[in-house]
């Protein structure tokens, strides 16, 4: 398998499904409200930072369960899983918050 034929941890599909499968996530903090239901433009600062801390967490996760040996050397995973927040912002609530944007 050439370098260029490889799955990249970036592709539109994959980014999709997940941002589904955490758009679903239920927050406890919230009274079980689900996290594609937020309203982030209106959300107060607390809330946003809880929000992009779980975001960052299942994103971080992923990464790590699904990256090669090559994408885990010096910071390209830190890029890698700030872009990924990013996109997952923009799929879920239309656009990334004030202060959030890394690498869109």
């Amino acid at each position: 398998m050439t370098k260029n034929n490889r799955i990249r941890f970036s592709e539109r599909e994959y980014i999709k499904n997940q941002s589904n499968a955490i758009a679903d996530e239920r927050l406890a903090f919230l009274d079980g409200q689900r996290l594609g239901d937020l309203s982030m433009g209106i959300e107060d600062n607390a809330t946003k930072r809880k929000v992009r801390r779980i975001m960052e967490k299942k994103i971080a996760q992923k990464y790590y369960k699904n990256a090669f040996e090559g994408r885990l050397a010096g910071n390209r995973a830190r890029y890698d899983t700030r872009h990924m927040l990013t996109n997952q912002m923009k799929n879920i609530f239309g656009f990334v918050p004030e202060g959030y944007r890394f690498a869109a």
